[in-house]
């Protein structure tokens, strides 16, 4: 794992080439101090109470499932999400300026991931009720990104808004990366040789920068601190999919958001094999509901 001080440090073949980086309090290069920490104490003031929120702020958001319950824990991940919407694409955008000249062109993804993992007791016998949060509220098993939707050469930015721990962090095998893993859909087969996990630490403010396909899982949180975490994408070179992705998604040309040819911004991912595969998807899922 590299650790660097400023995003003009950054060179995204390396990342793609497998390494681990960490941005120290790279967060505060990308948007002012302690916003997106006022965003989740006004999304707890929303969804929960204005005093639940002053006693979170008091407290730190580690936390906040103290004073909340899962009901209200899920409500705040839905309310920081939208809240965040808006501000999180300037932000990838601001990442993608401050980056140094890459080798190839850089595309940026609208996803959006605002991860809120309590610690497992507190959402025991609720995981299946929960399936629709899977990576968000409750843990996710082995994976790799493009067997979703994402592109192969996408790269993840985790950005950490509390204490990202050894009992409640990120799980990362190095030694499988640009390995044939044989998976079912999204589901890691068992009984491969993965290697060992690299066990992620952060502090609030500090970026993650890893291929989304290295091999990766949630560490179910068995800590006493509730993990507070927002991902983004981004994508060096034109965006290209796994001929197994269970879906598509687009990468955007940043040069032409905010002007007039924003609608083509997509092109680059519309004028692949994946999302052609992707079509053909849907349309089977249609005709299907039709037969049924």
């Amino acid at each position: 794992m590299t650790s660097h001080r400023s995003l003009d440090e950054i060179d995204l073949r390396h990342v793609l080439d497998g390494r681990i980086v960490v941005v120290q309090g790279g967060l505060a290069q990308l948007t002012s101090t302690g916003s997106w920490t006022r965003a989740a104490l006004a999304a707890i003031a929303s969804a929960v109470s204005p005093e639940v929120a002053e006693q979170v702020s008091e407290r730190g958001l580690e936390h906040i499932h103290t004073v909340a319950d899962v009901d209200q824990l899920r409500a705040v991940r839905d309310d920081l999400d939208r809240r965040l919407r808006p501000a999180a694409r300037h932000l990838l955008l601001r990442f993608a300026d401050l980056l140094p000249p890459q080798s190839r062109k850089v595309y940026v993804s609208e996803h959006l991931g605002v991860r809120i993992m309590p610690p497992r007791t507190v959402v025991h016998g609720r995981e299946e009720e929960l399936g629709g949060y899977t990576g968000f509220m409750v843990p996710t098993g082995a994976h790799v990104d493009s067997w979703f939707n994402t592109a192969v050469n996408s790269v993840n930015l985790w950005m950490a808004l509390s204490r990202v721990r050894r009992d409640n962090g990120l799980l990362i095998w190095p030694g499988a990366y640009r390995r044939s893993l044989l998976h079912e859909g999204v589901r890691l087969l068992p009984d491969q040789a993965v290697g060992e996990p690299v066990e992620v630490q952060l502090d609030p403010g500090d970026l993650l920068l890893f291929a989304g396909d290295h091999l990766h899982a949630t560490r179910p949180n068995s800590g006493p601190e509730t993990r507070w975490v927002v991902t983004k994408r981004i994508c060096l070179g034109p965006p290209r999919y796994h001929p197994r992705a269970t879906g598509w998604v687009p990468y955007l040309d940043p040069r032409l958001l905010g002007t007039p040819l924003r609608p083509l911004a997509p092109l680059r991912s519309v004028l692949t094999v994946g999302r052609a595969r992707q079509l053909v998807r849907q349309t089977r899922r249609r005709l299907n509901s039709r037969g049924t």
